[in-house]
């Protein structure tokens, strides 16, 4: 038997996490504006300094020639060096001014940027706090594991992503992915919301299995992680065009790709997370097919919805494939990779929504 205030609370939780996830969206753009002026005056005052600069190296080496350590500080400057390539480091914002700088522009936009900062990370768990409840609330509602509709697995899905996000939050103080993250899991749940709902409700006999909470908990975990590779994925695209303007000298010392890590290192954090999650997506594969045979007593029969996951699962074979064979990297190897979350979504909403067969999530509508 359903429980109508628990479903009800887990809607609402689901509402009010879409809310702080909007607010924390603002913040993390208001952090990138306001460091985005700050660097601008960082790299203005570089430049200022460089006629100066270019007269001390010689004297620079004569003092460490003479052995002159203990002297240092007379006479020498810190110069901020404006590099376009980018940050090597997952922690980017930490390339801000120094609060105790005298120079009020480059106070004023620093601790704004620090305190929408703040307030994007505080409203990030917030949110994910949110998030997770309606999840564990929607499931305890029904009685059963809460990924049993597309609607359902929606929502886990993007706390996945949520989750993984705030690990590197918190690993790596990756806030740079913030504003993508946040804004991308709000679109998400407002589609889940508005186009996927269903009530809770029991679950079809064929679905009352143990292979309801393997084969799909490894498919919602895929998703999110799916989710967030894609993202860094598409950063690393327009990264990699920064740096490459950069190098030919027409890109702007105020853009906002400045301060997103280098396009190696978004590079890599894609390929890291699609490494991890394709075993679970090939487990997810097979236990789909074990759970076939269970039900309809074959393990495989080209059902749209089993098509599309082997389709998906070939694409990102050959991405891995062709990173550790041929040693693709960067813009060939992202473009595998866009392919494969493509088939993922075409499987996840396209055939799901629009395809009749045998999966329970074809029938959105109940």
């Amino acid at each position: 038997m359903i429980n109508e205030s628990l479903a009800r609370f887990s809607n609402y939780a689901v509402y009010g996490a879409m809310f702080v996830y909007f607010i924390a969206f603002f913040a993390y753009t208001a952090e990138w504006v306001f460091g985005r002026k700050s660097s601008f005056v960082v790299a203005a005052a570089g430049q200022s300094t460089a006629g100066q600069t270019a007269e001390v190296p010689a004297q620079a080496e004569a003092l460490v020639a003479a052995g002159a350590a203990g002297g240092a500080g007379t006479g020498t400057a810190d110069v901020v060096p404006d590099d376009l390539s980018g940050l090597d480091d997952l922690g980017d914002f930490d390339d801000l001014p120094d609060l105790d700088d005298p120079n009020p522009a480059i106070d004023g936009g620093n601790l704004r940027a620090i305190t929408a900062g703040g307030i994007a990370v505080s409203t990030t768990v917030l949110g994910f706090a949110l998030h997770v409840l309606g999840v564990v609330c929607r499931g305890l509602a029904a009685h059963r594991v809460p990924w049993g509709n597309l609607y359902e697995f929606t929502v886990a899905g993007s706390a996945v992503a949520m989750a993984i996000y705030v690990g590197l939050l918190f690993r790596k103080n990756a806030r740079w992915l913030g504003v993508f993250v946040t804004g991308t899991i709000v679109a998400i749940l407002g589609l889940a919301v508005e186009v996927l709902y269903r009530d809770a409700e029991q679950l079809v006999p064929a679905l009352h299995s143990p292979w309801l909470v393997v084969h799909v908990a490894a498919a919602v975990l895929c998703s999110g992680a799916f989710t967030v590779a894609t993202l860094s994925t598409i950063l690393y695209l327009f990264k990699s065009r920064y740096e490459t303007r950069a190098k030919l000298g027409v890109a702007s010392p105020t853009s906002m790709w400045r301060r997103v890590p280098s396009a190696m290192k978004l590079d890599l954090v894609a390929y890291r997370i699609l490494a991890f999650s394709f075993p679970i997506w090939t487990f997810t594969v097979i236990a789909g097919s074990i759970w076939a045979e269970r039900a309809w007593g074959r393990y495989w029969g080209w059902d749209p919805t089993e098509t599309w996951a082997f389709i998906t699962w070939v694409v990102y074979a050959a991405y891995l494939h062709a990173r550790a064979t041929r040693g693709w990297k960067g813009r060939n190897a992202s473009i595998v990779a866009l392919v494969g979350y493509g088939c993922f979504i075409f499987n996840y909403f396209v055939v799901s929504i629009f395809v009749n067969g045998l999966h329970s999530y074809a029938n959105v509508k109940g």
